[in-house]
């Protein structure tokens, strides 16, 4: 491997660790979800008028099956409640109770603190560059295909 690649893949992999530790232990502290749960949360609140569990699988690129039972064990936990759909009695729709909602809202504040922290550190052709390469980083890991 070149030094190049071997530079960025310790760059990649220590900034991803580290990203991981820092959301686990503001979760622990604010809400006792994981993090999986904080991003169903988060999805679910970003619906305002609710959603299915298949436009959340869907909206988080995950399986049908994995969201199904993750709303379950939300549910349990009294972070989600069910709901039949006011337009189609057939449709269940998932919405957040006030416990996820505080979830949600905490799980937002810790994302806007952190980019806050993070961009208080570079120039703003610094955040130019860091966005521009952060997105296409995105472009790649969205194409979910192994190279």
């Amino acid at each position: 491997m070149k030094e190049f690649e071997q530079k960025l893949n310790r760059a990649l992999t220590d900034t991803f660790d580290s990203v991981l530790r820092y959301e686990v232990e503001a979760l622990k502290t604010t809400a006792g979800v994981t993090v999986a749960e904080a991003h169903i949360l988060e999805a679910i609140g970003d619906a305002s008028d609710g959603t299915t569990v298949s436009e959340l699988a869907y909206r988080l690129g995950l399986a049908l099956p994995t969201v199904t039972v993750a709303v379950k064990k939300m549910e349990a936990k009294g972070y989600v409640v069910k709901t039949a759909s006011a337009d189609d009695g057939r449709v269940t729709m998932i919405g957040l109770t006030d416990a996820g909602i505080r979830v949600y809202r905490a799980h937002s504040l810790f994302h806007r603190r952190m980019v806050r922290h993070i961009s208080a550190i570079f120039t703003e052709n610094e955040k130019d560059a860091l966005l521009s390469a952060v997105e296409k980083l995105r472009g790649f890991f969205t194409d979910k295909t192994p190279r």
